[in-house]
């Protein structure tokens, strides 16, 4: 294990790249804890929190599609340099107005450029190492990001609390300025083909706001669709909270902005644990399992979160999830990019995106509902107890698959290096 991250660390272009993903993720974090910090002191409630959340992830369903063209590009450096250049310009807007109106057309802004650009890095990023150490990249990337999380978030509260809530959207817009060089160093891939769909206008519209492609090729993976339409639903229920747990440690647990960001960062120094931990995984079939069994342990610990009986046992319940979360997505995200066709993959990488984040949507839509009529544990306990029953109906689903004979290492997965274009 610690040789393959051995072989990671020692790529000069994959180390700078990282490092770059992880200041910026620095920033994100802290400027999403002052966003929530700012619905919640201007008294919105959960409802509001809910529709601030909502703009937040409708630009990532909405561009799924652009998304999955662009990360198939041979040459992502005008797609992530130019998106990195939009979000610097919206978080200096967020820094500089904070009204809730204009609060939300900046947080549009700001993820309109992320959502055009993220699945961009998705499929770039492994490109930087041998086939080999995808697995170790990925766990890598994980664990920067999950430090730079809790950093970023734990800044952001203190941030707000010493130099007011405009203070970490600053810091965030700042960040973007490594990125941008991180970009810059990216080259092309001439051995990816070029797609240029030729097609009406109608099928061109369509396959721009609907990834149809996307779904296509994620049908040529039986197992990966199967696991897919078990995590979805499952995000509904986990991201449900992200409406109320600001309200949970504030109002109920009497926790001030410095706690819910160490919160926060509690949950994602966890997460680097969990990212490291999922390198040992090293089959297909070991990763399936470990997926489907990490479903029903997240629910039962977002039960706990809800029962919590103050602030100190909440944070410490909140680094179980990071830690089981982390581990979960290091997983999921190896899955996509090594048991894809690669000529295809950057399509799926943004269907499954824009599908998590419709999916969040809803969460959030439904957290709202439930913090106004349950109130925030009510919340935790009734969306812990749906993550359970998912969990088992997905232990179920991927049952009968594998017991009509497909197994995850061959027909239900193709493999890079010998794999071919699904018919």
């Amino acid at each position: 294990m610690f040789q393959d991250f051995e072989q990671v660390l020692s790529n000069t272009r994959a180390r700078l790249v990282l490092a770059a993903l992880a200041f910026s993720v620095v920033g994100d974090g802290a400027a999403k804890v002052a966003l929530l910090l700012r619905v919640h002191d201007a008294g919105a409630g959960p409802s509001g929190l809910a529709v601030m959340l909502v703009l937040f992830a409708l630009p990532l369903v909405l561009l799924s599609g652009v998304a999955g063209a662009l990360a198939e590009r041979t040459d992502p450096r005008p797609v992530v340099v130019g998106a990195a250049g939009v979000q610097l310009v919206a978080a200096f807007g967020l820094a500089w107005r904070a009204d809730l109106v204009l609060t939300g057309i900046g947080v549009l802004v700001l993820q309109t450029g992320f959502a055009l650009a993220n699945s961009t890095w998705v499929v770039t990023l492994p490109k930087l190492v041998d086939q080999e150490h995808v697995g170790a990249l990925v766990s890598v990337e994980h664990s920067v990001v999950g430090i730079a999380v809790p950093a970023g978030a734990a800044l952001g509260g203190v941030l707000v609390q010493h130099w007011g809530v405009s203070a970490p959207f600053v810091l965030d817009a700042l960040t973007f300025l490594p990125l941008i060089g991180a970009g810059l160093l990216l080259r092309s891939w001439p051995t990816l083909e070029e797609r240029v769909v030729r097609a009406g206008w109608r099928r061109r519209f369509l396959r721009t706001v609907v990834p149809l492609d996307g779904l296509t090729s994620l049908r040529a993976h039986p197992l990966l669709a199967v696991l897919a339409a078990a995590v979805l639903p499952f995000i509904v229920a986990l991201e449900s909270v992200n409406a109320v747990e600001v309200f949970l440690v504030k109002d109920v647990l009497g926790g001030n902005s410095s706690q819910f960001g160490l919160s926060e960062a509690a949950a994602g120094v966890a997460a680097v644990v969990g990212a490291l931990l999922a390198v040992v995984v090293r089959t297909t079939d070991g990763r399936v399992r470990g997926v489907l069994a990490l479903l029903g342990v997240i629910s039962l610990v977002q039960i706990g979160q809800g029962l919590a009986p103050g602030i100190a046992a909440y944070i410490a319940l909140a680094a179980a999830v990071g830690l089981l979360l982390g581990g979960l997505n290091a997983i999921v995200m190896t899955l996509m990019v090594t048991a894809t066709d690669p000529t295809r993959r950057g399509r799926i990488v943004a269907l499954v995106g824009g599908a998590s984040r419709s999916c969040g949507m809803i969460a959030l839509a439904l957290g709202g509902g439930l913090g106004t009529v349950l109130g925030p544990r009510g919340t935790f306990v009734t969306v812990g107890l749906v993550g359970l029953v998912i969990a088992a109906a997905a232990h179920l689903a991927a049952r009968r698959h594998l017991r009509s004979g497909r197994e995850p290492s061959h027909a239900a997965f193709v493999h890079e290096g010998d794999s071919q274009p699904p018919s």
